[in-house]
C-alpha cells in the first residue's frame, strides 16, 4: 500500500508540475500577445499622427499658395504702369562709369608718339 501511495503522490506531483508548466506557458503567451497588441497600437498611433501632420502640412501649403496669389493680385492692382515696366526688365546690375578725359587724351597722344617713333625707326632700318 505504501508503494501505491508513493506512486500516486509521484503521479500527483508530475501532474501538478505539468499544470504549473502549462499555466506558465499560457501566461507567457498572453504576455507576448499583449506586448504585440501594445506595439501594434503604438504603430497605429504613430501612423495616425504622421497622417494628421501630413494633412496639416498640405493644408498650410495650400493656404500659403492662396494667400500668395491674393497678395500678388492686390500688389499688381496697386502698382502704377511705370513700376510694372521697371519690374519687367531683366536688369541684374547697373554700372555707372565716370571717365577722366585728360587721362585718356594723354594715353592716346603717348600711343601716337610711340607709333611715330617706331615707324620712323623702321624706315631708317629699311633704307
Amino acid at each position: 500500500k505504501a508503494a501505491a501511495d508513493k506512486k500516486a503522490a509521484a503521479a500527483a506531483d508530475r501532474k501538478a508540475a505539468a499544470d504549473r508548466k502549462a499555466a506558465a506557458d499560457r501566461k507567457a503567451a498572453a504576455e507576448k500577445k499583449a506586448a504585440a497588441d501594445k506595439k501594434a497600437a503604438a504603430a497605429a498611433d504613430r501612423k495616425a499622427a504622421a497622417d494628421k501632420k501630413a494633412a496639416a502640412d498640405r493644408k498650410a501649403a495650400a493656404d500659403r499658395k492662396i494667400s500668395a496669389r491674393k497678395d500678388s493680385s492686390s500688389v499688381q492692382r496697386l502698382t502704377p504702369a511705370s513700376e510694372k515696366k521697371k519690374e519687367g526688365r531683366n536688369e541684374l546690375l547697373t554700372i555707372s562709369v565716370s571717365v577722366n578725359t585728360g587721362k585718356i587724351a594723354g594715353l592716346v597722344s603717348a600711343g601716337v608718339i610711340a607709333s611715330a617713333l617706331l615707324v620712323s625707326a623702321l624706315a631708317f632700318l629699311a633704307r
